[in-house]
């Protein structure tokens, strides 16, 4: 049963990791929130996949989105 909470741990905390560095976020930050929500973090990892940076502003924005609505820039 420990082996199950140490790789439920060290899952979270990989998940929370990459995600924190896809969206910018601080990685202590993921660390902590996908130890604490493990397989949640996955699904909202997974779910989150929709944004991209804007190349004039660096902001997340909608993949789909033709305007920048931070700088307001056509891409």
């Amino acid at each position: 049963m420990q082996g199950f909470g140490l790789f439920w741990a060290l899952f979270g905390a990989l998940i929370g990791i990459a995600a924190a560095q896809r969206k910018g976020f601080s990685i202590a930050g993921g660390i902590i929130g996908g130890m604490l929500l493990g397989p949640l973090a996955f699904l909202m990892f997974l779910c989150s996949g929709g944004r991209k940076k804007c190349p004039f502003c660096a902001e997340w924005i909608k993949k789909e989105a033709r305007v920048c609505p931070h700088c307001k820039k056509n891409l």
